[in-house]
């Protein structure tokens, strides 16, 4: 299960949650083709994987190959982990091997308001805060 929305600004939304397949990777790169397209200017994403678990490994490499052919236009990406030490490992694994040095992982989102919050208008910063506590139930939030 997946989530790819651009709600408000250069903000991009995306929620994961387990299990993911490889047929999915295919709708997620479409529809995260589709949320960026009206963005002008270099993207800021963030990643909900509070719902996830580890993925398959032809899973991580259709995500490596999607988040690497999007590099040159993500501005910064802050994934949101759970508590395994497997998947975090996979998760910085995958973000590694995406050719952008600016995604980070983090356990607690208050850390990833903070590295995201640096690069957001104040717009952004409340939507962010909105989707990352809609989150830990796995809900989505209202649109803004």
């Amino acid at each position: 299960m997946h989530t790819v929305k651009n709600v408000v600004g250069r903000l991009v939304e995306v929620r994961v949650a387990s299990p993911l397949n490889l047929a999915e990777v295919g709708e997620f790169r479409l529809e995260h083709q589709a949320a960026i397209r009206n963005i002008r200017e270099r993207y800021v994403g963030v990643v909900d994987l509070r719902h996830a678990d580890v993925l398959p490994s032809e899973v991580a490499q259709g995500l490596i190959a999607l988040l690497s052919g999007t590099a040159i236009l993500v501005e910064r990406t802050g994934f949101l982990i759970g508590e395994s030490a497997i998947f975090s490992l996979q998760i910085e694994r995958i973000i590694r091997n995406s050719a952008n040095p600016n995604r980070k992982a983090f356990r607690d989102p208050e850390q990833l308001k903070a590295f995201l919050g640096e690069v957001l208008a104040p717009i952004e910063r409340s939507r962010l805060d909105e989707f990352l506590d809609a989150g830990q139930t796995g809900a989505d939030p209202p649109r803004s």
